[in-house]
C-alpha cells in the first residue's frame, strides 16, 4: 500500500514538474518574441501571409504588404501552381504541395525565397470561417460580369447572379471555388483576390464594432495567427486603417508549362521579375506620393502576351516613374510581337519619357478626332500595349529609329 502511495506521488510530482516546464517555455517565448507595435519601430512595412484555406488545401495565397503612416497597401497573389525546384521537397512540384506535405512555416519559406522577403507574420483563414466573416460584416461586395449557371465534378451547384451583388454564406463559398473551362488561371486568381480586398475594406467599415470587448472574441476566433492575442489585434487594427479602394493588386506572372501531367506557373525570368515587383510596392506604399513631376500622366497597360498578370505588375513599375495607371486590361490579342506606345494626347515629349523608362521606342500617335466629330474622350493619356519583347522591366530589340517609323 505504502508503494502505491509512493508511485502515484512520482507521477503527481512529474505532471507537476512537465506543467511548471512548459509554462515557463511559454513565458520564455512570449518574452522573446517582438510584439507587433516593437517590430514597426524598426520596420514600418507590415509584411504578412494571408492564407485561404479549405480543410487542409491551400485555395488561395496573397502577400500583404502595408505601411499604416501612408494607408497604402499591396497585395501579391502567389497562385497555387507556382512551379518551381522547392528544397523543402526536394524536388520540382506545385507550390501548394509544400503546404500539403510539410506544413506553414516550410510554405512561408519557400515564398519568402520566391519574393526575397522575410515575412513576418501569417494569417490563415479556412474558408467556412471566411463565409461566416462575411455574415458578421453584412456581406461581401463584388463585381460579377457575367452571371455564373454550372455544376462543379463533384455534383455541387454553382449559381450567381451577374452585377454589383452583396454576398454571403454560401454563395462566398461558390464565389471562391467555381471554376469554368473558360476560366484561366490568371482569371481565377483575381476573382479570389477580388474577394480578399473586399474581405478587408469590410473590416475597415466595421472597425469600430469589431475592436468592441464583447465582439473581438468572437472575430478574432476565426482567423489563426502565429501572434498572440493582444499583438493579433495590433496587426488587424493596423490592418483595418489601409485605404483598400487604392491598394495594388499584383501577382506572380510566368508562363504555364505541363510538367509530369501537371500545369505549373514557371515565374517570369526565373522569379526576379517578381522580387523587383515587390521591392518597388514596397518603395510605392511608403512614399508619400507615387508623382516625381508636377504632371501625372494617366496610363491603360494591355497585356498582349501570354503571360499572366503582366500588365498588373508592369503597374508597379511605372507608378514609380511618375505615371499614373488608370486600369490594366488584356489586349484584343495575346500576339503582340512588339510592345507599342499610343500616344492619346499628342505629347511626344510625355511619351518618350514612358519610352525611354522601359526602353520602348515604338509609339504611335492616336488619330485626333475631327472638329465637331462625337468622339468619347478617353479617361486615359497612354495606352501601352505589352508584346513579347517586354521582359517585365525593359523592351529588347527596338531601336530608337522605331520612333521615327
Amino acid at each position: 500500500m505504502r508503494l502505491k502511495r509512493q508511485h502515484k506521488g512520482i507521477v503527481f510530482l512529474v505532471l507537476i514538474i512537465a506543467i511548471l516546464l512548459s509554462l515557463a517555455v511559454s513565458f520564455y517565448v512570449y518574452l522573446r518574441a517582438d510584439s507587433v507595435q516593437d517590430k514597426l519601430k524598426t520596420d514600418p512595412i507590415i509584411k504578412s501571409l494571408i492564407l485561404l484555406e479549405d480543410g487542409d488545401k491551400v485555395i488561395f495565397t496573397d502577400v500583404f504588404l502595408a505601411y499604416a503612416e501612408s494607408g497604402k497597401g499591396a497585395l501579391v497573389s502567389v497562385p497555387e501552381n507556382t512551379g518551381g525546384i522547392y528544397s523543402s521537397l526536394g524536388r520540382v512540384d506545385r507550390i501548394d504541395a509544400v503546404f500539403e506535405e510539410k506544413g506553414l512555416e516550410a510554405y512561408k519559406a519557400e515564398i519568402e525565397k520566391l519574393i526575397d522577403m522575410e515575412l513576418s507574420y501569417t494569417i490563415e483563414i479556412q474558408l467556412k470561417d471566411f463565409e461566416r466573416l462575411a455574415d458578421l460584416l453584412g456581406g461581401l461586395g463584388v463585381f460579377i460580369p457575367q452571371p455564373v449557371d454550372a455544376r462543379g465534378p463533384n455534383g455541387e451547384i454553382w449559381l450567381l447572379p451577374s452585377g454589383a451583388v452583396n454576398l454571403f454564406g454560401d454563395k462566398i463559398h461558390s464565389y471562391m471555388t467555381y471554376e469554368l473551362e473558360e476560366e484561366d488561371e490568371d482569371a481565377i486568381q483575381e476573382r479570389r483576390q477580388s474577394m480578399l480586398v473586399a474581405l478587408l475594406s469590410a473590416l475597415r467599415k466595421n472597425r469600430n464594432i469589431i475592436f468592441k470587448r464583447e465582439n473581438f472574441k468572437i472575430f478574432s476566433s476565426l482567423f489563426k495567427s502565429n501572434l498572440n492575442k493582444k499583438d493579433f489585434s495590433e496587426l488587424l487594427e493596423i490592418i483595418t486603417r489601409i485605404d483598400y479602394e487604392r491598394v495594388t493588386q499584383l501577382e506572380v506572372t510566368g508562363l504555364n508549362q505541363n510538367v509530369d501531367g501537371k500545369v505549373l506557373l514557371y515565374p517570369f525570368r526565373n522569379g526576379d521579375f517578381i522580387k523587383e515587383v515587390v521591392r518597388r510596392a514596397v518603395s510605392s506604399i511608403i512614399a508619400a506620393s507615387g508623382s516625381s513631376g508636377d504632371r501625372s500622366y494617366v496610363l491603360e497597360i494591355q497585356n498582349g502576351t501570354k503571360v499572366q498578370g503582366l500588365a498588373r505588375n508592369t503597374q508597379i513599375l511605372l507608378q514609380g516613374a511618375g505615371f499614373e495607371v488608370l486600369n490594366v486590361s488584356n489586349a484584343p490579342s495575346n500576339d503582340y510581337a512588339q510592345t507599342e506606345i499610343v500616344d492619346l494626347i499628342g505629347n511626344p515629349d510625355a511619351a518618350k519619357s514612358l519610352g525611354d523608362f522601359i526602353r520602348c521606342y515604338k509609339i504611335t500617335e492616336a488619330k485626333v478626332a475631327a472638329e465637331g466629330e462625337n468622339v468619347e474622350t478617353p479617361n486615359f493619356d497612354f495606352i501601352l500595349i505589352l508584346g513579347r519583347d517586354f521582359d517585365g522591366r525593359y523592351v529588347h530589340g527596338q531601336s530608337p529609329a522605331e520612333e521615327e517609323k
